[in-house]
């Protein structure tokens, strides 16, 4: 055997078990808080059975995190075993339990002819159900999964100044990291403060962040990193030397973008900065703050991370993390929207990465949140705000009590999205969720339609006179609508600033992504640049959870009612990336696992620009400069819709209306004159 010996652990508890540490990371100032969600745990015995055939005698190293025993049929309970199992050749059945409460039980097996892999070892958490056992790229017998260690790297401040208060570190931009911290005075405590602006770290008691440390040793270091740009150490705090160790991302980011406009060029450096800080272990909310895998936070970050770092790994361990244990009792995170967001994420990571087996392996779970949403309907077949449910859909001002018109349409996009998911593992009948989809969209538009929109919401069995743009630009982002029913919202709700306004990054991503599909005479590059550009102008270095213009001074750091409880470096606020690159570029898989995709750029709104957009597994080069026009894929094959005012330079293959772009060749245009 040729291939490297592997830790294996149960399926699914490696992500749980490191779920549930980083999830006990979160901290308000020197308070634990814990996700207020159902948080399930590994399982604690384990059994790992391997069938195999030795030629020769071996020497097998068997390393176990955990209490275990090894048991072999016919020869029975391995007694003072020191590390070696020593086997002359012939056929085994092995089996070894571990028990490990605190930890992942994991076990790593290496001999010439029997390497630990999820080839030759199944395991069962003792439930006579038998799965191959799971396994990742921990091949180092003295690193399991429970040593993992975080890279990190030091950063240096870009300035140092004491103040009346104490010493203020400035690291010029926001940065997650955890300190070491020489020379200070035994029996003393030390005492930081960190904040993502110069008003919280000044404010000692209410900013969010802060460390004390009663000093026992000489040296000390902080376990948990936290984001900040700005340390102070509090006055009068002892210590000769400080050293910061910065978390640093295990995967680059893919893509490129530069442009003679900088203010979009910084958008996007900055949006890359802000998905890479929230991106550790899991996707995370927020940086500073929360701390936690949110599903329809994670929703839209997997979106970008397809057109940026391409950490497809991530992406599966939040998925699995979130998914959490059987049986189903709550939604996933409590938010009834943020389980349909769960599902469509399976959609998404199925056309964009194309891991059908992962799919196949997690279709079960998706099925049973499905029947979880289809049994907590009422009489008239809609979603309704049970309790204990949160239906969050944004941070707004509306009631959400009752039936809402938003969770209705996201519900039925859900039911076509896993229909469609089951057609392509092979899993079941996907025209049944079809005809669930159609019929849920039928009455919601029985109900909810009114003066050429939806209602927001139906309380009590009286509907709201309120109109939100939710459930509106959802319908027709997902094409749900006839044309009269779509041009009907565009022209009461999507165009239509008397409708309340959007303020936060989350929604007015999907607005945006509406506003590409129906609306071409919208500039969203000036969108872009005045909304998140907004942001730059506030001095942002990472782009914020909320952003409201009008809001200024202190007040726009607030929320939750405390002062700095806005996180100002939030992973939806990376948004611009995926906007670039699927809306204005028109960059998107046709088929699953990017097997042919298509380009329709918008170059009208289009500064000057050359770019890298990662197409799957491969690469997608394009450069621009309002006269001349070329594209170039790298690993990848697709289809390329031009403006009607480009001409071709050369020949190229074209099927209908589109060039055909094969893998390796490169397609140049020239604006036509006039």
């Amino acid at each position: 055997m040729g291939n490297k010996a592997k830790w294996l652990w149960y399926p699914g508890d490696y992500e749980t078990a490191l779920f549930n540490k980083c999830m006990a990371e979160r901290h308000e100032r020197d308070v634990l808080i814990t996700p207020f969600w159902r948080m399930d745990s590994h399982y604690v015995t384990v059994k790992f059975y391997s069938d195999f055939t030795l030629t020769k005698p071996n020497d097998i190293t068997i390393k176990v995190d955990g209490s275990f025993n090894i048991y072999i049929e016919g020869i029975g309970y391995i007694y003072d075993f020191t590390g070696v199992l020593k086997l002359p050749a012939g056929e085994y059945h092995m089996q070894i339990l571990v028990n490990n409460v605190a930890q992942l039980p994991c076990i790593y097996v290496d001999g010439e002819e029997l390497k630990s892999s999820s080839q030759t070892f199944r395991v069962t958490c003792q439930d006579d159900v038998f799965y191959p056992a799971a396994e990742g790229k921990f091949d180092d017998p003295d690193i399991s999964p429970n040593k993992k260690v975080k890279r990190e790297k030091e950063v240096f401040p870009v300035s140092v100044q004491n103040t009346d208060k104490g010493v203020l570190y400035d690291f010029g931009q926001e940065i997650s990291a955890r300190l070491s911290v020489e020379g200070c005075e035994i029996g003393t405590t030390f005492v930081c403060y960190y904040g993502e602006s110069l008003d919280e770290v000044f404010d000692e008691r209410h900013c969010e962040q802060l460390d004390r440390v009663e000093v026992k040793e000489s040296v000390i270091e902080t376990s948990v990193t936290k984001a900040f740009r700005y340390l102070l150490i509090k006055k009068d705090t002892h210590y000769e030397k400080i050293t910061i160790l910065s978390e640093v991302s295990e995967v680059e980011n893919k893509g490129y973008f530069k442009s003679n406009d900088k203010l979009l060029e910084q958008i996007y450096d900055v949006s890359i900065h802000t998905l890479d800080m929230c991106k550790k272990d899991f996707f995370l909310d927020g940086a500073k703050r929360d701390r936690w895998a949110w599903s329809g936070d994670a929703y839209q970050s997997y979106l970008v991370n397809y057109y940026s770092f391409c950490d497809d790994e991530t992406v599966k361990r939040t998925i699995i993390a979130l998914k959490g244990k059987e049986p189903i009792k709550t939604h996933i995170n409590h938010i009834m929207d943020y389980t349909m967001y769960w599902i469509l994420s399976l959609y998404d990571y199925l056309n964009y990465g194309g891991d059908k087996s992962f799919i196949a392996e997690i279709y079960d779970s998706a099925k049973g949140y499905v029947d979880f949403l289809l049994n907590r309907r009422n009489d008239d077949g809609l979603l309704y705000n049970l309790p204990n449910d949160w239906v969050f859909i944004d941070w707004a001002d509306m009631d959400n009590r009752g039936e809402t018109s938003f969770e209705q349409i996201l519900f039925v996009e859900t039911l076509k999205r896993f229909g469609e998911i089951t057609r392509i593992v092979g899993k079941g009948d996907g025209a049944l969720y079809d005809e669930i989809a159609n019929e849920l969209l039928s009455k919601t538009i029985e109900v909810f339609w009114k003066d050429g929109r939806f209602v927001h919401a139906r309380t009590d069995g009286k509907l709201q006179n309120k109109v939100t743009r939710y459930a509106n630009m959802f319908a027709v982002m997902f094409d749900l609508l006839d044309e009269e029913k779509t041009k009907s919202v565009i022209d009461n709700v999507l165009l239509n600033d008397d409708v309340q306004q959007i303020t936060t990054p989350y929604m007015r991503f999907y607005e945006q992504v509406t506003l590409s599909k129906i609306a071409s005479e919208q500039n969203i590059v000036a969108e872009i640049e005045k909304y998140w550009g907004g942001m730059l102008n506030e001095g942002a270095t990472t782009f914020w959870e909320a952003y409201d213009p009008k809001e200024t001074g202190k007040e726009k750091y607030a929320m939750y009612g405390r002062p700095y409880g806005k996180s100002l470096c939030h992973a939806w606020g990376a948004n611009p990336i995926y906007l670039i690159f699927n809306c204005i570029l028109g960059i998107k898989p046709l088929c699953v696992g990017y097997e042919l995709f298509i380009c329709k750029p918008k170059l009208w709104m289009m500064p000057d620009f050359e770019c890298v957009c990662p197409i799957g597994k491969g690469k997608l080069h394009i450069f621009y400069d309002k006269t001349n026009f070329s594209i170039r894929a790298e690993n990848g094959n697709g289809y390329l819709e031009m403006p009607e005012d480009f001409l071709l330079c050369g020949n190229a293959d074209i099927e209908g209306s589109k060039y055909i772009i094969h893998d390796g060749e490169e397609l140049s245009f020239i604006k036509k004159e006039g």
